[in-house]
C-alpha cells in the first residue's frame, strides 16, 4: 500500500527543487525535469482538448491520454532518484503535476484504485471558456496517473475520471484499474535541435527590446502554487511537455485522415491556435505584468505584435520572428525551430505537408488581435495564413505568410 501523504520524512520543497527551470537561450527552450516544456494558458489547453475530444468518430480522449501517458512517464521517471522510496516516488509525481500548473492530485491511495484532485487547470479553463459544457474534463490527469504507475511501478493501468468539479463535484475523483500487464517508460524520440539559419535571415525592426522581455519572463516564477495552479498575466498558465502537444496533434490528424477528414482536422487545429492568440494574448495585454514591462516600449500599434512574438519565444514555443510586416495588412514570420515541425520529424520523419498548426493559427490570430475591430467573433477568420516552408518538409526554416482574408 502506498504510504500516506503526511509522512514527515518527505520534504516536498526539496522535491520541488528537482523541477527547477532550465532555459536554453540560443534555442528559446524551457526544460523541466528533462523535458522541453511549452507555456500555454487555459484558453489554448482547453480548446485543443475539446477539439480532439469533440469528434464523435474517433477516440479523442484516448488520444489525449496516450500522449500524456507517454510524455509524463518520461518526465516522472527523470525526476525520481534511485534513493527514493515508494512513498517519495508518489510524492514526486504529485508535486510535478502541481509544479507544472495542472492542479493538485492526491495519489496516496492510488494503489487502492482511488485518486482525487482538489484543483485542476482544465476545471478552471473549461469553466471560463465552455461554462455550459458540463462533462468531466480532466483527461490529461487520467494520462498523468497512468504515467505515474508506469514510472513508479512498471504497471499498466486505466485511470478514468468518475466525478469532476466542472460538473459540480466537490473534488475530481478517478478510479484506477490495473490491467495486469507490465509497462516500461517509453523511450524518447531521437531529438533534432534544428539548424539555426538566423544569421542568414534579416528580421524586421521595431521599438521592442525582445531580449528584455525574454529575460523578464524567463525570470518569472511560472510554477504551480500550493494548489497547483499558475495564475499569471490574467490567465491560468501551465508548463506542458512539447511531446504532449505533438502527440495529440499528430495522432488527431492521422485518425481524421483515415476518415478522409484531414483538412477538417488541420482547420480545427489552426482555429485552436488562432483562438489561443486572441484570448491568451488579450489576457496578457490586460495584465499588470504587461503594463509594467511592455507598455512603456510601445510607440506604435505594430510594436504590440512584435512584443507578442517576444513573449511567445520566452514561453518556449521556439525561436521565431517577423521578417516583413505591413501594419493591418500582411505579416511574414519565420520559425527556426518550432516545436511542432521538429516534433513531427522526430516521431514520424519527413512530412509531405507543413505541420505547424498552432503557429499557423497564432500568426493569423495575432494580426486579428492587434489590428481587428469589434468582438473576437467579428475578428475571427479575417486573416488567412499559409505555411509556405516547413522544417518538417525538409526546408531550412518554417515560413508563415499572413494576408487579409
Amino acid at each position: 500500500m502506498t504510504a500516506a501523504r503526511s509522512l514527515p520524512s518527505i520534504d516536498r520543497e526539496q522535491i520541488r527543487a528537482r523541477f527547477a527551470l532550465s532555459y536554453v537561450p540560443e534555442r528559446h527552450r524551457r526544460i523541466i525535469a528533462g523535458q522541453e516544456v511549452i507555456v500555454h494558458c487555459h484558453h489554448y489547453n482547453s480548446r485543443i482538448q475539446r477539439t480532439v475530444e469533440g469528434v464523435a468518430d474517433i477516440d479523442g480522449k484516448g488520444i489525449v491520454r496516450r500522449a500524456s501517458e507517454q510524455a509524463f512517464a518520461r518526465q516522472i521517471a527523470y525526476a525520481i532518484e534511485e534513493t527514493d522510496d515508494e512513498a517519495t516516488r508518489w510524492v514526486v509525481a504529485e508535486e510535478l503535476f502541481a509544479e507544472l500548473g495542472y492542479g493538485r492530485l492526491d495519489l496516496s491511495k492510488a494503489n487502492e484504485g482511488v485518486v482525487t484532485q482538489s484543483a485542476g487547470h482544465f476545471v478552471e479553463g473549461w469553466g471560463v471558456a465552455f461554462g455550459d459544457d458540463r462533462k468531466p474534463v480532466c483527461t490529461l490527469a487520467e494520462g498523468f496517473i497512468q504515467a505515474a504507475f508506469i514510472a513508479i511501478e512498471g504497471q499498466e493501468v486505466e485511470a478514468r475520471e468518475t466525478e469532476c468539479m466542472h460538473c459540480g463535484a466537490d473534488a475530481c475523483s478517478f478510479t484506477v484499474e490495473k490491467t495486469g500487464a507490465a509497462a516500461e517508460v517509453p523511450a524518447a524520440p531521437e531529438r533534432i535541435e534544428g539548424v539555426s539559419m538566423q544569421e542568414h535571415v534579416e528580421l524586421a525592426e521595431s521599438n521592442i527590446d525582445d531580449q528584455a522581455i525574454i529575460n523578464a519572463v524567463v525570470g518569472l516564477a511560472i510554477r504551480g502554487t500550493e494548489e497547483g495552479l499558475i495564475p499569471a498575466f490574467g490567465v491560468y498558465l501551465a508548463n506542458t511537455p512539447a511531446d504532449v502537444y505533438n502527440g495529440i496533434a499528430i495522432e488527431f490528424v492521422e485518425e481524421m485522415s483515415k476518415l478522409g477528414r484531414m483538412e477538417s482536422a488541420t482547420r480545427l487545429l489552426n482555429e485552436a491556435g488562432e483562438s489561443c492568440a486572441m484570448n491568451t494574448f488579450r489576457g496578457i495585454m490586460d495584465s499588470p505584468e504587461w503594463e509594467a514591462l511592455i507598455a512603456p516600449m510601445l510607440q506604435d500599434q505594430s510594436d504590440t505584435l512584435f512584443a507578442l512574438v517576444a513573449l511567445s519565444n520566452a514561453f518556449g514555443w521556439g525561436n521565431w520572428g517577423v521578417t516583413d510586416h505591413e501594419p493591418g495588412e500582411s505579416l511574414e514570420m519565420v520559425s527556426f525551430n518550432g516545436y511542432e515541425a521538429l516534433g513531427f520529424l522526430e516521431s514520424r520523419g519527413k512530412a509531405s505537408e507543413a505541420q505547424c498548426w498552432m503557429l499557423q493559427g497564432v500568426s493569423a490570430g495575432m494580426m486579428e488581435l492587434v489590428y481587428g475591430e469589434g468582438s473576437f467573433a467579428d475578428r475571427f477568420g479575417t486573416f488567412f495564413v499559409e505555411e509556405t516552408d516547413c522544417i518538417a518538409k525538409g526546408n531550412s526554416v518554417c515560413v508563415f505568410s499572413v494576408e487579409e482574408a
